[in-house]
């Protein structure tokens, strides 16, 4: 769990675990979560409508292969509470939200796949950041 008492502002929510094949996982999201943030965006910035519905990307297919097979569609349909943060993030092409889940961190190590994060460090009790594209800068 999270310690509310860390700096970062986290609203929860839920969705549920999809398997796909050719090793993609996600949750399925409030499509309303991602429309409300996107609407933030300012207008001159032009942000597109993301290609697919609202998710989160729990396994990326094509660049990731789970080690433990096995567990391969073990919780599908399963629901689970995640936290994101309300401030946007911006890169040269996509916005995003910042997600945490323990639960999904969970599954990755089940997989046998990593829950360490890369690019900084999750709030306490995280170990990895997971998100969910709300727009794109793409013509």
């Amino acid at each position: 769990m999270f310690d509310p008492t860390h700096t970062e502002i986290l609203y929860p929510s839920t969705g549920r675990l999809r398997y796909h094949d050719e090793f993609r996982l996600i949750v399925e999201i409030d499509q309303q979560l991602v429309d409300y943030y996107r609407s933030l965006i300012p207008q001159w910035l032009v942000a597109q409508r993301t290609r697919y519905p609202a998710h989160i990307t729990v396994v990326r297919q094509g660049k990731e292969l789970p080690v433990h097979l096995e567990y391969w569609g073990k919780h599908d349909g399963q629901l689970v509470t995640f936290y994101y943060c309300p401030l946007i993030q911006m890169g040269k092409v996509y916005f995003w939200l910042n997600i945490f889940c323990c639960e999904l961190e969970e599954v990755r190590l089940e997989l046998g796949l990593p829950v360490v994060s890369q690019f900084g460090l999750p709030p306490e009790g995280f170990r990895k950041y997971f998100h969910t594209t709300i727009a794109n800068l793409k013509s």
